[in-house]
């Protein structure tokens, strides 16, 4: 009689760290197969983990999903407005976090597109990205009147273009082959040359002579 071989016992690890183990499994799976249609079982095996085990930090797929989501919208905050040096002009700190942005959507968005298609993580993915754009918009518009004195309405066109646009154009790049670096390089320029000529056409006088002196 053939015996199978028993599964190697999973090294123990902290429920912290096993968590973020199994989080990462499911994302390197979902990339792998291009869907995310990927059961708890199948992360499993991914992860190199029992079952059983798997159920303990998450009872249905539906969890580790939602966990998944919440776990990319973290290490997307983490690219953005806290790594941010305060003193540095609007224009620089915009291109900053948009290059953070840029090369995290060409690293790790196929993760959140994939998992934004299913119906138990849509509404979740959609709030999430709102919330992350809106804090990052409300910093900048506040910045920008500030510094350049721009009306309020000006501020808030020139953020909200700037800040939803690599989102909405990494995939449609990515297809035209064109290299992330290149991306940002142009995407920064582009940027910083519209901060400057929205200050001169729209900015206050005074604050304008400030920045010369």
């Amino acid at each position: 009689m053939t015996r199978t071989n028993p599964q190697p016992r999973a090294k123990r690890m902290a429920p912290e760290e096993r968590r973020k183990q199994i989080l990462e499994a499911a994302a390197a799976l979902i990339l792998e197969t291009g869907h995310s249609g990927c059961t708890l079982e199948q992360v499993a095996k991914a992860a190199g983990i029992s079952k059983p085990l798997i159920y303990k930090y998450f009872s249905k797929r539906d969890d580790l999903i939602i966990a998944l989501v919440e776990a990319e919208f973290a290490k997307l905050s983490g690219h953005g407005l806290d790594a941010i040096p305060p003193d540095l002009p609007v224009d620089e700190s915009a291109g900053l976090v948009i290059e953070r942005a840029l090369r995290y959507y060409a690293e790790r968005g196929p993760i959140l597109r994939l998992v934004s298609t299913d119906p138990a993580v849509v509404n979740l993915a959609r709030e999430n990205n709102r919330s992350s754009r809106a804090n990052t918009a409300q910093y900048f518009v506040k910045r920008s009147t500030e510094e350049y004195g721009v009306p309020l309405d000006v501020a808030i066109v020139a953020v909200t273009m700037v800040i939803n646009a690599p989102i909405h154009s990494i995939g449609y790049l990515e297809r035209k082959q064109i290299p992330i670096d290149r991306t940002i390089e142009v995407w920064r320029e582009f940027v910083a040359g519209g901060w400057r000529a929205v200050a001169a056409q729209f900015g206050n006088a005074s604050q304008k002579k400030d920045r010369k002196s």
